[in-house]
């Protein structure tokens, strides 16, 4: 009998996993921009993980397997930065924070004033300890003098993503989410856009401790090009 051996047999196929840690606020974008990435580089499978930008920020820190880290705040990538765990980064994208309700409910706003009226019982926001979107709600509220009689009604969620669906299925009456996350959705108005905070800004880093840096890298910087940006700007981000 004679036998054969195949070098690399059972290799030849394997892709290469890259782990893109990505604000939740990111999630109809990166699907189609992992779909996209894959069908140009068929042994490289992207893996998104969703969550608050703070929350993905820790599990980076705790040793999660990542290659690639999109934040929704600049905060959190500078304290990955600080601790050298990010080999670069560049500021990618911009967004807007807005005030927004089911239409059926016909609720109107001429100010964050407004979310003291007595028709409105629950306002959903992100932790704004781990959310950048609840940070800047936060900011947006304080600034109007109303954080401490808005207390009572606040609901809050573990992204933006949570808030929107808590909008959604009736659970709050008001959320502040991003402009992108109501990008589509037919059933959510927007009320009022929210300016008293800082600007938000979506930098994309490329992380020291990837188990597959050269791969990473090449996604990090696709991510920068026109054909990408094209992607996000087709779900309402701006281009920084």
């Amino acid at each position: 009998m004679v036998i054969i051996f195949l070098a690399g047999c059972g290799q030849e196929n394997e892709k290469t996993e890259i782990h893109v840690l990505t604000a939740a606020s990111m999630t109809p974008a990166m699907n189609e921009l992992k779909e996209l990435y894959e069908s140009k580089n068929p042994y490289i499978t992207i893996v998104p993980v969703y969550g608050g930008s703070g929350q993905l920020k820790d599990q980076i820190s705790q040793g999660a397997p990542a290659d690639v880290f999109l934040s929704a705040a600049l905060r959190w990538m500078e304290e990955l930065n600080e601790a050298e765990e990010v080999e670069g980064y560049e500021n990618l994208l911009v967004n807007d924070l807005v005030a927004v309700s089911q239409i059926e409910a016909g609720f109107e706003m001429e100010g964050l004033d407004d979310l003291l009226n007595d028709e409105v019982d629950t306002v959903g926001i992100g932790d704004p300890s781990t959310v950048p979107a609840g940070e800047y709600a936060k900011q947006g509220i304080e600034a109007a003098g109303i954080w401490k009689e808005m207390e009572d009604k606040l609901v809050f969620a573990s992204d933006v993503r949570q808030v929107l669906t808590y909008v959604e299925t009736g659970n709050v009456d008001v959320g502040i989410v991003y402009e992108t996350d109501v990008y589509g959705k037919e059933n959510i108005q927007i009320d009022y856009t929210l300016t008293n905070h800082e600007p938000i800004i979506y930098p994309v880093g490329l992380l020291a401790n990837s188990n597959h840096p050269g791969e990473a890298r090449e996604f990090y910087e696709w991510l920068k090009t026109n054909e990408a940006l094209n992607v996000f700007e087709s779900y309402g981000f701006g281009v920084y």
